[in-house]
């Protein structure tokens, strides 16, 4: 009777070793691909719509959007984010933002809209929001002078090409699992204009 027992015992302890297995597998092999996959997906650039702090009075055309790097300099693009995956998808908010140093302006806040309106008063705080297939949500990105700015890279001259805004980074979910993917436009929606030395000193000071 003792030695059946332990063969019963020996059994059910194969069983939830097989058992604990299989599920680390399935795990893991959800988890790499959770990883891998890049369900979100912008509007085209045409559907950006654009605002600015009071600083920015001059910003090119609608066309051809242009700013250049000001004290309290603030850019709004109201957007759509769409859900081009299979599976289920929360966002969680702005994902994490390089301290590039040579990037003028970068985004800080992510508020919920309807995709077009671009001042704060019309949109809500970022709250996790669940996205199933095919499903889409309003946006409102704000971006700010880059505090990490290196004005060492600029001259007393703007000479050269600017940059341009054109992305984000947001955070989301896939069955729990915690993912992160770089949302970019078709096109830029602003071009930032190469600033000279002194125009950089004075937007990044304090």
């Amino acid at each position: 009777m003792r030695r059946l027992f332990a063969q019963d015992g020996g059994t059910l302890t194969r069983i939830l070793v097989t058992l604990l297995v299989f599920a680390v597998l399935i795990f893991g092999g959800l988890y790499f691909f959770t990883k891998a996959q890049e369900p979100l997906a912008l509007g085209n650039a045409v559907d950006a719509h654009l605002a600015y702090s009071d600083v920015l009075q001059n910003h090119g055309t609608t066309t051809d959007p242009k700013i250049t790097l000001e004290p309290n300099g603030q850019v709004y693009v109201a957007t759509t984010v769409h859900n081009t995956g299979g599976t289920t998808v929360t966002l969680k908010g702005l994902g994490t933002v390089d301290a590039d140093p040579e990037v003028p302006y970068v985004p800080v806040d992510l508020r919920l809209g309807d995709g077009t309106a671009t001042e704060t008063g019309a949109t809500a705080p970022f709250t996790p929001t669940p996205l199933p297939p095919g499903g889409s949500v309003g946006v409102l990105v704000l971006y700010v002078v880059n505090p990490y700015l290196n004005c060492d890279l600029f001259t007393d001259l703007s000479a050269g090409s600017g940059t341009e805004i054109a992305s984000f980074p947001m955070r989301f979910t896939t069955f729990g699992i915690e993912n992160e993917q770089t949302l970019s436009f078709t096109k830029a929606v602003v071009t930032v204009e190469r600033p000279t030395r002194a125009e950089c000193d004075a937007a990044t000071a304090g």
